[in-house]
């Protein structure tokens, strides 16, 4: 990158969001033991907007932070970007619900939200930040992502 010119905060948000996306998968499959299939596609779906909103949240204030107060971020970054990206996943989920509904037409979408996949994605929303930080790992990632978005807004 030239000095001068800050990154296209959309495309990099995008680029952080599908690497967690891809780290969400991980943790889900060694936690819990889940194999997603083809619910990865909405789980990527919804790790898109979140890490475009997280970087744009955070790129004015990294670009101003000392380097030796980057890593106080990373855990902050964490727990608010699992929160966000839960709350991406009630509205994708509930996006594909109705859509299917709306499709298939056997039951009412009312009815279709009330079900098991909106309700276990209702219940996730309180489980992802537990995820992220059970396994530690996540937490000296969400650090090095924080360091990595500093480097390229100053």
């Amino acid at each position: 990158m030239e000095s001068g010119r800050s990154p296209n905060l959309n495309r990099l948000g995008a680029v952080y969001g599908l690497l967690w996306g891809v780290v969400g998968l991980a943790i889900l499959k060694l936690i819990a033991g889940e194999y997603i299939g083809w619910k990865s596609c909405l789980y990527l779906l919804g790790s898109i907007p979140t890490g475009i909103l997280m970087t744009h949240l955070l790129a004015g204030r990294l670009g101003k932070t000392k380097a030796w107060t980057v890593w106080t971020y990373g855990p902050a970054a964490l727990l608010l970007g699992t929160l966000i990206f839960a709350a991406c996943m009630l509205v994708v989920f509930a996006g594909y619900e109705i859509c299917r509904e709306l499709t298939l037409g056997e039951r009412g979408v009312i009815e279709s939200l009330q079900g098991l996949r909106f309700h276990d994605s209702l219940i996730m929303f309180w489980w992802y930040p537990l995820y992220g930080f059970a396994t530690i790992v996540p937490i000296f990632l969400a650090m090095g992502n924080c360091w990595d978005l500093r480097r390229r807004m100053i």
